[in-house]
């Protein structure tokens, strides 16, 4: 039996769920933890609402996390982070837990990510963070096709697209496209207004959030304004030029020397769609295609450590950690 537990029933974790039900690579046995019961409701309701594959021998809910069984092979955390390392710190100290997916923002400080760090290496647990666009067929194969260029350069533009809360996603993309491990951020262009999260108790940025890295770099937009523009993408490197349309599932490459123009396939894959492959792919090798938490974590600390010092001079306090999640 290959036993899962998914920590955290809302919104997004309630589509891991839908994932997750067509798992059928073994024997699967489902534990749903969350402490809101409202929250397990739409779980179920959720649940009810996808096919089930028929290796899924058991599905549990349950509010506290002592109901649990002992040993997990693949668990998923989908919180919020302003409590995701202490819920790691009690669920380890109960659990076995074999691999761990952890969804972004992973923590709110450089500290938190020095004490998950230690706390998975004394687990023994492996893990990867939830940024999934690395198993999107597309962008494996712009990786392919830019893989040769020296420099890169990746601009995301939209208007209140959550770059605070996003902004890790398309980072996480931009080293996977150039394989920088880490950034040297800048803030300079960031609005100075700080803005409510629709999240109650974070806050949200808008501006843009740059960064760079042996020749490569990256610029991250989010306008004020509230037009409906979609959010685009654009890659540029010594020889291509690239343009995405993610909602559209529209990707263009262009010969920047011959003008000629390419239209490569695209379609964006949802949680919904991915989850059971994450799993299927721990259970057969060992590992899957989304980045590692040391990875992650040398992305995230740059970031948090950006943002952190933007907030405590434009938001009036004296955070210790970073408000986002």
């Amino acid at each position: 039996m290959f036993n899962i537990l998914l920590v955290g029933a809302g919104q997004l974790g309630s589509r891991h769920l839908q994932a997750l039900a067509l798992a059928d690579f073994a024997d699967i046995a489902i534990q749903v933890v969350d402490p809101f019961e409202a929250s397990l409701e739409r779980a179920k309701e959720r649940w009810a609402q996808v096919e089930k594959s028929s290796s899924i021998r058991a599905i549990d809910f349950f509010t506290d996390m002592s109901q649990v069984k002992n040993v997990v092979d693949f668990c998923i955390v989908a919180t919020n982070a302003d409590c995701r390392l202490q819920l790691l710190v009690d669920m380890l100290a109960q659990l076995t837990v074999k691999n761990l997916l952890l969804e972004k923002v992973l923590f709110q400080s450089e500290a938190q990510l020095d004490a998950a760090q230690q706390l998975f290496s004394r687990a023994g647990c492996h893990v990867w963070v939830n940024c999934p666009r690395r198993m999107f067929p597309a962008y494996a194969l712009l990786r392919e096709r830019l893989h040769a260029q020296q420099q890169l350069a990746l601009r995301v533009q939209g208007e209140q697209w959550g770059l605070a809360c996003n902004a890790i996603h398309f980072i996480d993309l931009w080293a996977f496209l150039c394989g920088s491990k880490t950034f040297q951020p800048d803030v300079s262009g960031l609005d100075q207004a700080v803005i409510e999260s629709k999240r109650a108790g974070y806050k949200e940025i808008t501006g843009t959030l740059a960064g760079h890295a042996q020749g490569c770099e990256f610029a991250l937009t989010s306008h004020a304004s509230m037009s409906q523009v979609p959010l685009l993408l654009e890659i540029e490197t010594e020889r291509y030029r690239v343009s995405i349309n993610e909602a559209a599932g529209q990707c263009e490459l262009q010969d920047k020397e011959s003008g000629a123009l390419e239209s490569l396939p695209f379609s964006v894959l949802y949680q919904s769609q991915l989850s059971h492959r994450v799993a299927e792919s721990i259970y057969r090798h060992g590992t899957c295609e989304l980045t590692t938490f040391e990875e992650s974590a040398a992305l995230h600390a740059p970031f948090l450590r950006a943002l952190l010092a933007f907030f405590n001079e434009h938001d009036g306090g004296a955070y210790t950690r970073c408000p986002i999640t």
